[in-house]
């Protein structure tokens, strides 16, 4: 019996192609769902965090991020709508205070090989002692005299973090 051929060698051809473009077009769904349920990307406008996050370098952040501990680095939106890169130094339960340049969480000095500028409050910033409730964070830039942060608008609530830098 003869070898019969159903289809030209241009229909076998379209179908490869129609297969390599819907691949093509998975694919970039699937990065368009992790980028914008896990992932995020920005690129900094603020210095609050030098030497390791600087202005102008883009980051990416995971979005499901959302329990942090003293010490992580979290990115937030500042109140002038720029993202940044910010580190908690308090959680809920802990009191803040800021006295002769130095943060006192719990009444202990700030521990901390991130900073070694004073820690001053701002005058248009919070009364201290600060004592955070449920779900709120005290973030401090590591460039403390450039940085805005919780000196300047407050604590930070959960909701507010867009989560943890990855790069």
């Amino acid at each position: 019996m003869a070898n019969q051929n159903t289809g030209s060698g241009y229909d076998r051809e379209h179908l490869g192609l129609m297969r390599r473009i819907r691949i093509a077009v998975g694919l970039i769904v699937l990065a368009a769902v992790v980028f914008g349920l896990l992932l995020g990307f920005a690129v900094l406008r603020d210095d609050g965090m030098r030497p390791d996050y600087r202005s102008g370098r883009p980051i990416v952040y995971l979005r499901t991020a959302h329990s942090f501990r003293r010490g992580d680095p979290v990115v937030l939106r500042l109140p002038d709508g720029n993202i940044a890169v910010r580190r908690v130094v308090a959680t809920s339960g802990d009191s803040v205070d800021l006295r002769g340049g130095i943060a006192y969480i719990n009444g202990l000095a700030e521990r901390g090989s991130y900073s070694f500028t004073r820690t001053d409050p701002r005058p248009d910033g919070p009364a201290y002692p600060i004592i955070l409730r449920a779900g709120e964070y005290f973030v401090l830039g590591d460039a403390r005299e450039d940085a805005v942060d919780s000196r300047s608008f407050g604590v930070v609530r959960t909701a507010d973090l867009l989560g943890r830098p990855l790069t």
